[in-house]
């Protein structure tokens, strides 16, 4: 009889044990996973003649909760950068005028999706020198766009306004 009532003991312990850490993976660990994306994108609309071209960052929520954006940063980290760990970091203000544009901070729920533009000229933010782009959370955790992504809107950047050369800004740390 004692051996049983030290099986279901054992038992009890182990189904606690295996609770409190699922518990505390839950609410410490588990945070909303962000996926974010970039990109030079054209407007269509039928009272446009023209179709202007915008720089859009979009955000999506995959979960699990909710999560707040709070600011756009962009980082200059090419491999020799990060071998010396000389990374450079720049906070970007998105157009809070347009009324077409997402605004920041923003509380995105399981599913909501963010979008904010900004624009594309000859001064956009692609002509600084900068390999990442991404947003911020209260959490302080950065989601960062493909690099992939970044590539390409620096390559059209260039077909577009010509090579950066010497005259890319430089990101500035204070």
């Amino acid at each position: 009889m004692s051996e049983l009532a030290l099986g279901i003991s054992i038992f009890s312990v182990i189904v606690a044990a295996f609770s409190l850490g699922w518990n505390i993976y839950r609410d410490v660990m588990l945070k909303a996973k962000v996926k974010v994306a970039f990109g030079v994108r054209v407007m269509l609309h039928s009272s446009m003649p023209e179709r202007p071209r915008l720089l859009i960052i979009s955000a999506t929520n995959f979960g699990p909760g909710a999560v707040t954006l709070s600011a756009i940063y962009v980082k200059n980290a090419p491999l020799w950068r990060r071998v010396l760990r000389k990374t450079e970091y720049g906070f970007i203000m998105h157009d809070y005028a347009n009324p077409m544009s997402g605004q920041l901070p923003k509380k995105l729920e399981m599913g909501e999706k963010l979008d904010l533009l900004l624009p594309y000229d000859k001064e956009c933010l692609l002509s600084a020198d900068c390999t990442h782009i991404g947003l911020t959370d209260y959490f302080g955790r950065t989601h960062w766009a493909p690099r992939s992504d970044v590539k390409k809107a620096k390559q059209a950047y260039v077909k577009a306004f010509g090579e950066m050369g010497a005259e890319a800004k430089k990101l500035t740390v204070a």
